[in-house]
C-alpha cells in the first residue's frame, strides 16, 4: 500500500534533451537524493510497491511502465467495490486512490497518511502506514545502524592497539626483571660455592667438574679421530693443564 502513485518523468511531457540538460547541472548528491525519493514513491506500474522491503529501480519504470489502466478493470471487481463503498462509505478525510501496479483501489487518510485496502469502516479493515514510508524508515534505520557500527569498530580499534602495546611493554618489563633476578641468583650461588659463575654448577644441579667433564673418552685426548692413516693430526695433543703442571714441576726441580 502506498500514497498516490508517482508520475513517470516521461508522462509529464519532459523531453529527453531537456532532462539531460537539467541533470547536467545537478550535483552527485542531488541526483542520488532524487533517485532515492523516486524509489520510495515507486514506479506507477510496479506491482511490488506495497512491499516495504522493495525499492523501485530503473527496471521497474522500464518494465512495468504505467501499469494497468483503470478503464481495463473487470466489471466484477468494480461491482464489488461499488457495493462495499455503498455499505461502508468513506469518512473524512479518507479518499480513494487507484494503484495501477496491482490494478485495484486502496484508501488513504490525507491527515495521518494512513492507508487501508478497504473502507476504514469495514469490519475487516486493517489500517496501517504506507509502504513507501515504511521503506524510507527501514532504509534510514539500516544506514544509521551501519554508520554506528562502522564508528564503533573504528573507535574500538585504537583502544585495542593501545592495550596490546601496553601488554607488550609489561611483558618486556617482566622479562627484564626475571633476567636480572636470574643473573643475580646465579652470581650469588657461584659466590657461595666458590666456583666460576659460568660453570653449569652455578645455575644448575650438575656437580662441579673440570673442563673435560661430560666429554667422550676420545674427545679428552684432543686427537682428530676423523682422519685416517698415519697422519700427524692423529697424535694426541696434551691437555693445557698437563702442560702447565709439567712446566711447574720443571720450575720446582730447577
Amino acid at each position: 500500500m502506498q500514497r498516490v502513485p508517482a508520475v513517470s518523468p516521461l508522462s509529464q511531457g519532459i523531453r529527453p534533451n531537456e532532462e539531460v540538460i537539467a541533470e547536467s547541472y545537478d550535483s552527485a548528491d542531488a541526483k542520488e537524493k532524487k533517485s532515492t525519493e523516486t524509489s520510495f514513491s515507486g514506479a506507477p506500474g510496479c506491482p511490488n510497491k506495497y512491499n516495504p522491503y522493495h525499492l523501485c529501480t530503473e527496471y521497474c519504470y522500464d518494465h512495468w511502465r504505467e501499469g494497468t489502466p483503470e478503464n481495463r478493470l473487470s466489471e466484477t471487481y468494480l461491482r464489488k467495490r461499488r457495493r462495499m463503498l455503498a455499505k461502508f462509505p468513506l469518512p473524512e478525510p479518507w479518499v480513494e486512490v487507484y494503484d495501477a501496479g496491482i490494478a485495484r483501489h486502496y484508501y488513504w487518510n490525507q491527515d495521518t497518511d494512513e492507508v487501508c485496502w478497504v473502507s476504514p469502516r469495514h469490519p475487516i479493515a486493517v489500517i496501517g502506514e504506507a509502504a513507501p514510508r515504511l521503506a524510507r524508515e527501514l532504509k534510514e534505520r539500516m544506514e544509521g545502524a551501519s554508520t554506528a557500527e562502522a564508528q564503533e569498530k573504528k573507535s574500538e580499534g585504537k583502544p585495542l592497539k593501545s592495550a596490546l602495546a601496553k601488554k607488550k611493554r609489561e611483558l618486556l618489563i617482566v622479562s627484564s626483571d626475571y633476567v636480572l633476578f636470574r643473573t643475580k641468583a646465579v652470581s650469588e650461588r657461584a659466590r657461595r660455592k666458590g666456583i666460576d659463575p659460568m660453570d653449569p654448577a652455578a645455575y644448575g644441579d650438575v656437580p662441579v667438574g673440570k673442563w673435560s667433564s661430560g666429554l667422550h673418552a676420545h674427545d679428552r685426548t684432543g686427537a682428530d679421530v676423523t682422519a685416517g692413516g698415519p697422519l700427524f693430526q692423529q697424535r694426541p695433543y696434551p691437555a693445557p693443564g698437563a702442560i702447565l703442571r709439567l712446566q711447574k714441576k720443571k720450575d720446582e726441580d730447577d
